[in-house]
């Protein structure tokens, strides 16, 4: 397997940094994160433990519901 090195931004680099897991190269971040592109599919799921969950569901209904009616 051959490399390349690349120039990055600093801020490029922390932001690779954080959202590398121990286990991974950065390679492998960057590549994920070209494969997910466009992709929500990451987020599923992620707003499951977050405390605000039931309002942000009780807006989202609201907003749908309004929505519903204008059609």
């Amino acid at each position: 397997m051959s490399t390349k090195n690349i120039a990055i931004r600093e801020e490029v680099y922390k932001k690779l940094k954080e959202a590398k897991r121990p286990e991974e190269s950065f390679s492998d971040v960057i590549d994920e994160l070209l494969e997910h592109k466009g992709s929500l599919l990451p987020l599923w799921g992620s707003l499951l433990d977050h405390k605000n969950l039931e309002d942000i569901e009780t807006d989202l209904y609201t907003i749908r519901s309004g929505a519903k009616a204008r059609i």
